[in-house]
């Protein structure tokens, strides 16, 4: 499960985004020369830029990469799915179509009716995760831009165009949320993993159904559903791009929402259900548990990023999400609000994560792991 992070970043001081005309950048990267045109939301001292465009990507542009700037008394507009849908057009070769619904567009060179079943997918989870957190007292913001998946035909030609963002591990990703392009990417799920059975994908939504319910497709796409999650968190005011967000809170949040509901036709019933797998691996890793373990998950995000430490780190933020919006909600709830005023680049140290967390659940983690532990033992 990958949220692709570019690992460049600013060097310097920087300073707050200027709001309003539109700004124009010519970039000069491998070998050539681009021109963007968007809004600054970051400046470096150095010149140094952190850079959104019109269809909500964002650039990380050093200074030396600059080769021209200037402002024009056009506003900064979002485009709107039209402008989208022709620039993805544009980007992919003959044969990639466009299928929109009410709030995404998706890019695909898949079957029709496997693009449409994307997009009902989608749709669903968008309506749940807005509904569940506005039930419990959360406001989320309307996308400012048209939420776009990229669907390929098959996992070949998905792991060719990854690579360049996931390098070796797209052989082994069944999709990703890119927090540099705002786009979900994927390919046709029927075809993983010896689930299409010698069929090509797509014959119908009730066989796509079909063949996605089997026990062995779960967690393929739990991924899937997984990394949509993490885009709906970044469009909606959950979470902000680019900022200091630890690792077990918006993994904790995609692990939380991420159990297929394929049935539902109206929403995400699912949604906060227990993970069996993850409950599983927490358990086991119980009897070999040290005593700095919360600390170390609110703290330390190197863990989710080893492969050795990974499953755990995964399992720890779910359980540690689970058990927070069961027993501490309105705490959890005005955590993540704290959480979304964080501003891009604004990197968090490991004090400062543990006192933000103490603020919002108290000083003594001693108790709080004890209860969060005793608690997770008796999940059934």
């Amino acid at each position: 499960m990958a949220v692709l992070v570019v690992a460049a970043c600013l060097s310097g001081g920087w300073s707050a985004a200027r709001v309003g005309a539109l700004e124009h950048v010519t970039v000069r990267r491998d070998g050539g020369d681009q021109a963007v045109a968007g809004r600054v939301l970051v400046e470096a001292q150095d010149g140094g830029l952190l850079f959104q465009t019109r269809d909500g990507a964002i650039w990380i542009i050093q200074p030396e990469e600059v080769v021209d700037r200037g402002t024009d008394e056009t506003p900064f507009e979002a485009w709107g799915p039209d402008a989208v849908a022709q620039q993805l057009l544009v980007e992919f070769p003959s044969g990639f179509k466009i299928h929109r619904t009410a709030n995404y567009v998706i890019c695909y060179n898949t079957s029709d009716v496997y693009a449409e079943w994307c997009g009902g997918l989608y749709e669903r989870l968008y309506r749940g995760f807005c509904s569940y957190w506005r039930n419990r007292g959360l406001t989320l913001e309307k996308p400012e831009f048209p939420l776009v998946a990229l669907v390929f035909n098959d996992k070949e030609s998905y792991a060719s165009y990854a690579c360049r963002e996931l390098g070796e591990a797209s052989g082994s990703i069944f999709g990703y949320y890119s927090l540099e392009t705002n786009r979900v990417t994927m390919y046709d799920l029927t075809g993983a993993d010896g689930l299409r059975r010698g069929r090509r994908g797509g014959s119908s939504a009730a066989h796509i159904n079909q063949v996605l319910s089997q026990p062995a497709a779960e967690r393929t796409v739990a991924t899937i559903v997984h990394e949509a999650t993490h885009q709906l968190a970044y469009n909606t005011g959950l979470q902000t791009r680019f900022a200091g967000n630890p690792m077990w809170v918006s993994e904790g949040i995609a692990v939380y929402f991420e159990t297929p509901d394929l049935d539902s036709a109206r929403g995400w019933r699912n949604i906060g259900a227990v993970n069996r797998v993850h409950l599983q691996r927490f358990r086991k890793a119980l009897s070999q548990r040290p005593a700095d373990a919360l600390p170390t998950l609110l703290t330390d995000d190197s863990r989710f990023r080893d492969p050795h430490t990974a499953p755990d780190a995964y399992a720890g933020a779910w359980a540690l999400t689970y058990y927070l919006m069961r027993v501490r909600r309105e705490q959890y709830v005005s955590y993540l609000q704290e959480m979304a005023q964080l501003r891009p680049l604004a990197e968090l140290t490991a004090a400062e994560r543990l006192a933000q967390f103490c603020r919002a659940f108290g000083d003594d983690l001693e108790r709080l792991d004890r209860d969060f532990v005793r608690y997770m033992r008796e999940v059934k």
